[in-house]
């Protein structure tokens, strides 16, 4: 395997060369390959069972200003050749249509080479055994929800990636990673009243994951959310104080910020954050990062897919707006240096920029301090999804789950809640964050025909006031 890995670096490099006889300002050449099995358990079926390998090369040039790129999945150096070629050939036609050459920051070469950490291969792990083991979650949910289980869906995935990145500048570096995920969702009845619970977990790590997560923490835990909320009334509808479990303040500094801060959209002016560098954009409590470099967390990396090193990236700072998440590109546009946030979704898409884990930092409050002067009000759990429209600044979240508060106390249950604002708004709002923190929203964040492995999470956050959709 060793030897196989060498001979490919020896073969990128030899191809970065014979682009620099093409008189390329830069080339980059970069192999990714994904080994990948999931499986889908619906209702005791094993409903979707697959596993998939895909690898190949993806070869960018900038040739008089202007960006080439082209893929292929053959492993023929010949192929390779024409690969770059083709590239060329493309960068050639669009340089004479370019209002704007491209030029790319500086930044140190790096040669490295990163290994996946994990306790126990998941290739290692036989199918039906990872079968068995999502099937007992499924029961150990099904028990908790008796015959209000309307609806089971237990999932798991494990993959591992290889990146070799090797450009013009010196930079060769390669990169493995190893994730493991396991989710349940659940869907119970009452007569006409349905509700969801769901559950999810995941690492770069191996099936250790899984064999370290028991069912009343993941499909026991989603079955009794659900049940609950059977119980529970509709959520009211109307203008609020509000407190933001730890997941639904992930879901609203991923979806109303972090695209924000990505440098790209700031730069094609659908960003509300264009102009705003250095300006008081947030309440004094509130500090936004961008880190990629939390071990074992789902969004991590140690290179992004320019071979730069990822970072611990600063964003918003007690409500200052500090920086924006950069490509080679966007950083020189802005004269700024890299912070390693290019990143691309395996080898036949050019890198990006992208989130790594986003968060709010964890503040000083404890939640009950949080909500002790709240006479009615409303705590939001169960951050589901979240969606943002850049250009105008607003966003809309859906909680899978809600609790009144009255009185400085949690009362009641409700369901059914969404809610929606104004991002900067609601973040100038923002009165405390907690102690209590947590980074725990493992998934796929979706841009511009791309997907790539995020996490996000923070504290608790009290917000002065947030408009809930419910019922009246």
């Amino acid at each position: 395997m060793a030897a196989k890995a060498i001979e490919m670096k020896k073969q990128l490099a030899r191809l970065r060369d014979e682009a620099l006889r093409h008189r390329a300002q830069f080339a980059e050449v970069r192999f990714a390959s994904l080994r990948q099995t999931s499986i889908v358990l619906q209702d005791g079926r094993a409903d979707r069972v697959a596993e998939r390998s895909r690898s190949g090369l993806g070869v960018r040039v900038l040739l008089d200003g202007a960006w080439g790129f082209a893929s292929t999945e053959s492993p023929v150096y010949a192929d390779w050749l024409t690969c770059l070629e083709s590239a060329v050939s493309l960068a050639r036609v669009s340089s004479a249509r370019i209002e704007q050459p491209v030029e790319l920051a500086e930044v140190e070469p790096v040669v490295d080479e990163v290994r996946a950490e994990f306790a126990v291969d998941p290739a290692g792990v036989p199918l039906d055994r990872k079968l068995a083991a999502i099937r007992g979650y499924e029961e150990a949910s099904a028990r908790r929800a008796g015959d209000r289980a309307a609806n089971l869906l237990t999932g798991y995935s494990d993959a591992r990636e290889v990146e070799i990145v090797c450009n013009t500048r010196g930079t060769l570096v390669s990169s493995e990673r190893v994730r493991t995920l396991v989710w349940h969702t659940i869907t119970a009845r009452d007569g006409s009243v349905l509700q969801r619970g769901r559950e999810i977990r995941g690492e770069q790590a191996g099936f250790e994951l899984v064999e370290a997560t028991p069912a009343e923490e993941l499909s026991v835990k989603a079955a009794a959310r659900a049940v609950s909320l059977l119980r529970a009334e509709p959520a009211p509808a109307g203008k609020f104080p509000a407190i933001f479990h730890p997941s639904i303040t992930g879901l609203l500094v991923h979806e109303a910020i972090g695209h924000n801060a990505e440098a790209d959209h700031v730069l094609s002016g659908t960003s509300i954050l264009e102009g705003k560098l250095g300006a008081k954009i947030a309440a004094d409590c509130v500090t936004i990062v961008d880190d990629a470099t939390i071990p074992g967390s789902w969004g991590s990396y140690r290179y992004d897919s320019e071979g730069v090193p990822g970072r611990r990236r600063v964003l918003v700072e007690n409500g200052v707006l500090k920086q924006f998440m950069h490509s080679l590109e966007t950083a020189a546009r802005m004269g700024v240096a890299p912070n390693g946030s290019a990143r691309a979704d395996g080898f036949v898409h050019r890198p990006i920029v992208r989130m790594s884990n986003t968060m709010i930092e964890p503040g000083e409050q404890s939640l009950d301090e949080l909500m002790a002067d709240i006479d009615v009000g409303i705590l939001l759990r169960g951050g589901q999804w979240g969606y943002v429209w850049c250009e105008k600044g607003q966003y809309t979240c859906h909680a899978g789950e809600g609790v009144m508060i009255r009185d400085g106390q949690l009362a009641e249950q409700v369901r059914d809640v969404s809610i929606s604002g104004m991002t900067l708004e609601t973040l100038a709002n923002v009165l405390g964050a907690s102690r209590d923190f947590e980074l725990q929203m493992p998934g796929n964040c979706g841009k511009n025909g791309q997907s790539m492995p995020v996490n996000g999470g923070g504290p608790y956050l009290k917000v002065r006031e947030i408009v809930v959709g419910g019922q009246a």
